[in-house]
């Protein structure tokens, strides 16, 4: 069989039964690269940001910024790799059941179309998108597009959504071309790297995706370094 060549880059305190996880579902042994999670007030750049001349806005905080430059490092390092996609994954990120059953036919089928980053989940749980709250305040298009993505399509192979990258980046999929080309652009400490992607995706010729359905999703049981250091 002609496997891709595939990392698997870890952010943080990643568990090794995580990427044990990850491993058996994609049935086939991978490289792990892992990136310590980044104190944004050790780094140079973020101290240069914060020492600067007043700003008109202040920027994200501490823990934000150490997110971004933590996958700021991971695109530089997977960019000088010999590997072709990568998945990145963060310390509060879960392999879903439908991850477990569809991760691996999913990474060997990308590679038959056009894509440059493919989110693999949502930061949002089932009891979040189905709360009360919700469907008071939603419409009954969204909620019936919800429970198309999270009940029926359970029952088929992954399918994907154009122009849309969920406001996480705790689990995304991404080709080495991209990696080397957002590692190449100017920092900016104007916005958190999900909205940054999120607003990336808005571009059809960007060749950004989100699995309909979530392979990871995002973990809510315990706070991220980004939230206690501030978003």
């Amino acid at each position: 069989m002609n496997l891709p060549k595939l990392c698997i880059i870890t952010i943080g305190n990643v568990t090794s039964a995580l990427v044990l996880e990850i491993t058996r579902a994609l049935q086939f042994q991978v490289e792990l690269i892992e990136i310590p999670f980044t104190y944004a007030d050790d780094h140079e750049e973020w101290q240069h940001w914060k020492s600067s001349e007043p700003q008109a806005f202040g920027g994200i905080g501490a823990g934000a910024a150490g997110c971004l430059l933590g996958h700021r490092d991971a695109w530089e390092k997977f960019s000088r790799s010999g590997f072709e996609m990568a998945i990145i994954l963060e310390s509060d990120a879960r392999l879903t059941n439908y991850g477990k059953r569809y991760l691996g036919s999913l990474i060997s089928n990308v590679q038959t179309f056009h894509w440059n980053i493919l989110h693999l989940g949502t930061h949002e749980t089932m009891a979040n998108v189905f709360s009360a709250r919700n469907f008071i305040s939603l419409s009954l298009r969204i909620v019936a597009k919800q429970l198309w993505e999270r009940i029926y399509l359970k029952t088929k192979s992954p399918e994907f959504a154009e122009m849309h990258f969920p406001f996480s980046t705790h689990a995304y999929l991404i080709r080495k071309e991209a990696a080397a080309y957002l590692s190449r652009q100017e920092i900016n400490f104007m916005a958190p790297i999900d909205v940054t992607l999120n607003s990336y995706s808005q571009v059809k010729a960007n060749r950004i995706l989100r699995c309909r359905t979530p392979l990871v999703i995002q973990r809510t049981d315990h706070p991220s370094q980004t939230k206690r250091l501030g978003r």
